[in-house]
């Protein structure tokens, strides 16, 4: 991983603002997308017939972890609005140094990214142990 991460941080160095708000709006729908998946697994890990069938612990551990899933994407998709926004406004400016605080944000969103999408896999992983384990 680590490689892949360091070959994709070199290609940010030489990659075009247009690519990299192509990435950053791919980013926002991504967010928008989890939104709507935690709402999903919100509403079925409430629904009264699973809170009766798992043990009381494991379900609010659970549960725990969705909201801080829930809490992490809301903020991550705030950084990346944040980051668009910025990205305007240097489309209208020509400064070097500008550029490069921008792409050096852009590749620490592009690491948070990939922790994120962690995060929601793992919590995926566990949804489905947890049914498979109490079904």
């Amino acid at each position: 991983m680590e490689l892949l991460t360091y070959s994709r941080s070199a290609y940010l160095l030489n990659a075009s603002l247009e690519s990299l708000h192509v990435e950053s709006r791919e980013w926002i729908n991504e967010m928008d997308f989890l939104k709507d998946e935690v709402a999903f697994f919100h509403h079925l890990i409430k629904k009264n017939e699973t809170i009766k069938s798992f043990p009381a612990q494991e379900f609010k551990a659970l549960e725990n972890e969705l909201i801080l899933i829930g809490n992490k994407v809301g903020k991550m998709r705030e950084k990346v609005s944040s980051h668009e926004q910025q990205l305007a406004a240097l489309f209208k400016t020509t400064q070097v140094e500008e550029e490069e605080a921008f792409r050096k944000t852009h590749r620490k969103l592009l690491l948070e990214m990939y922790d994120l999408h962690y995060l929601v896999r793992k919590f995926k992983k566990n949804v489905y142990s947890f049914v498979k384990n109490y079904e």
